[in-house]
């Protein structure tokens, strides 16, 4: 899937053991990114724009109903800075309890 069609402010890679939508299953945890953290405060609903064509994106309408069927709705997850600091390409990210 291509992540344009999201509009990421972050994208993290996560270990191939981690299965489904793994933003849903850390919840409330706090990410260590630089020298920033951030609270993963809640899923992120999705309308229909990401299905639409978008630049060199084609309409994908598959996005949307792959997203409800397995997603509930949401795919990625909003988040709040609790300590700002700049995060860079390639920075390790740790996951930590709140």
């Amino acid at each position: 899937m291509d992540s344009r069609r999201f509009r990421p402010n972050i994208v993290i890679e996560t270990d191939a053991s981690w299965d489904g939508f793994v933003e849903q299953q850390i919840i409330g945890k706090v990410l260590s990114i630089g020298k920033a953290r951030i609270v993963i405060s809640e899923p992120c609903a999705r309308c229909t724009f990401t299905a639409l064509a978008q630049g060199d994106l084609a309409f994908e309408p598959a996005v949307l109903q792959t997203i409800a069927r397995h997603g509930e709705g949401g795919f990625g997850a909003l988040c709040h800075v609790v300590q700002p600091g700049k995060i860079r390409l390639g920075d390790q990210v740790t996951l930590n309890e709140a």
